[in-house]
């Protein structure tokens, strides 16, 4: 049985973070089939039984790694604070020159992790789900803030553009990782972005 998160030192919930930072970077790079309970350990430099004081095994781990990915995506300020169409064009741009800088090597993790997970596991596909619907919501809001200052034509469907925002973020991240180019997030975030300007205002 793994240790309780809320029953850890302060230095048992840095290691435990170390081996969830570290197993997110070896998964996002190699996948979670491609990445071993045996590579984590020593990339976080712990011991095997520091490793499974923590967690289980590797699900239980997988599991830890997509509530902690869920957070770093949701804590992004330029979505925490989107409230105007300026705003939206801003974490579009944010987001493709991210991608850029990096090669169009890293995508969100959210979507990166839904493609490794098998059908056979619904309570890992309904994390992954869970922070979809989070950061749907994170758009939504920052939407129906923009209708509420009259930017957006009142009888916007807020959910449904959110739906088309993080869509178009989700599968350009992942056309732009396979072909290592920036542009389909470009073309796709630039559509989800045309969706939103025409249910502008002015």
């Amino acid at each position: 049985m793994p240790a309780s998160v809320d029953t850890l030192t302060a230095k048992g919930l840095r290691t435990r973070t170390r081996i969830v930072d570290t197993a997110t970077r070896l998964i996002l790079a190699n996948g979670a089939h491609g990445t071993t309970m045996e590579a984590i350990q020593h990339e976080s430099e712990v011991s095997a039984s520091q490793l499974y004081h923590y967690f289980d095994n590797k699900r239980d781990l997988l599991a830890a790694v997509i509530q902690a990915s869920t957070e770093i995506v949701l804590a992004n300020t330029r979505l925490l604070e989107m409230r105007s169409l300026r705003d939206l064009r801003a974490w579009r741009d944010a987001v493709v020159d991210a991608a850029r800088a990096t090669g169009c090597r890293v995508g969100c993790p959210l979507a990166s992790f839904a493609e490794d997970i098998p059908d056979s596991d619904p309570e890992l596909l309904e994390l992954v789900a869970a922070g979809l619907r989070r950061l749907t919501a994170a758009v939504a809001t920052g939407l129906t803030a923009m209708r509420d200052a009259g930017e957006l034509l009142s009888d916007t469907d807020i959910d449904r553009l959110a739906l088309v925002v993080v869509t178009a973020y989700e599968g350009g991240m992942l056309v732009s990782r396979a072909q290592r180019a920036p542009e389909p997030l470009e073309a796709a975030l630039d559509a989800a972005v045309a969706c939103v300007e025409a249910r502008a205002t002015g």
